[in-house]
Formats: C-alpha cells, sequence, structure tokens
C-alpha cells in the first residue's frame, strides 16, 4: 500500500498550492502503541497460565509522546527523523484458590525510548490541509526488568493534517510505537 502511494505521489504534484515552508518540527501523543498492546497481553496470558491464580490488579501506561524533525525534501516527500518515549506498569496479584490475594502484588514497569527515522508522502495537499502516509523505522530501548534494544516501526496508514500553513494540527491513524491514534501539532517554518 505504502508503495502504491509513493509510486502516485509524483502524479499528484498538481494538487499543491505553492512550495511553502521547507521544514517541520512537531510533537505529539499516541495511545494504543504495541508496548501497551504487549504489555495488555502480559496481564491476560499471566492470568491465563497460572489457571486464576494471579490476575492482573492494574494496567497504566503513559502512551506515547513525540518529538519530530521533518525535511521537505521536494513537493510530496518529507524525510527526517525524531525520538519518543512511553511508560507501562502491570501489577500482577497472586491469588490462593478462593480467589482471595495472597501477599504482594508484583509490579512490571516497561519504560521505552525510542529513536527513529521517517519519510512521509503528502499524497493531498490544500492550502489549509493535507493528507499522507508516513513509514518511521529505528531502534527503540526498552528499561524495565532487564534492558534490551530492538527495532521498532511505525506505519501511519492515513494521516490528515489542518490549519494555517505555518502552524497545523493533526491526527494520524497506525500501528506501531507511536499508537493506533495519534495526533499532535506541527511547526512549519
Amino acid at each position: 500500500m505504502i508503495g502504491l502511494v509513493l509510486l502516485g505521489a509524483p502524479q499528484m504534484r498538481a494538487q499543491q498550492y505553492n512550495d511553502g515552508p521547507k521544514n517541520d518540527f512537531n510533537i505529539s501523543y499516541g495511545y494504543f502503541t504495541v508496548t501497551q498492546f504487549a504489555t495488555v497481553l502480559g496481564g491476560v496470558f499471566g492470568a491465563a497460565f497460572s489457571l486464576g491464580h494471579a490476575a492482573p490488579t492494574d494496567i497504566l501506561s503513559t502512551g506515547s509522546l513525540q518529538l519530530e524533525y521533518l525535511h521537505k525534501t521536494n513537493n510530496w516527500l518529507w524525510l527526517g527523523g525524531g525520538v519518543s518515549g512511553e511508560i507501562d506498569t502491570l501489577v500482577m496479584e497472586g491469588r490462593d484458590s478462593d480467589g482471595n490475594p495472597t501477599g504482594n502484588p508484583a509490579r512490571t514497569n516497561i519504560n521505552t525510548l525510542n529513536a527513529f527515522a521517517t519519510a512521509k508522502a503528502n499524497w493531498l495537499r490544500r492550502e489549509k490541509m493535507a493528507m499522507y502516509t508516513r513509514l518511521s523505522a529505528g531502534l527503540f530501548s526498552a528499561f524495565g526488568v532487564e534492558t534490551s534494544l530492538a527495532p521498532s516501526l511505525q506505519l501511519g496508514l492515513l494521516g490528515c493534517e489542518f490549519g494555517s500553513v505555518t502552524n497545523r494540527g493533526f491526527i494520524e491513524l497506525g500501528i506501531g510505537m507511536h499508537g493506533i491514534i495519534s495526533g499532535g501539532y506541527r511547526i512549519l517554518f
């Protein structure tokens, strides 16, 4: 799907309203990320495989906060990168055969820091709004039980930005480290 959008984007240049700003700095917040999904599944599987002798009592998440810089390389393609972070907590509590708590709950904290490169294809451009598809890939480090380094990915299937030429809000639907839904504010200069 991304390939089709990227291949078709040069033909859509006629929709460009003007050259406009070349730089984009944005801050955004995303929810229901891959890390949140893994934390929820950890609680569900922990309860299932303990045959009812453990249960999740609390699942908390901050969601993902992102800072990103992009540079316009041509009329439709922006390239750049950024960082994001998230804190997730899972609390599991042991249960006896009657379902009563047995003692101190086990707490798992998963803090992630993500550095990524981004390619954003604007496939519909107007003076006050644009629609785009975005791909971000990089590495994330999870700090918690043990520190690990792993690849990260965010596929922004459909993004819509709206506002003036230099200040825009945006919302994006996707999947990955930045969440199923994310939104934020961008300054173009």
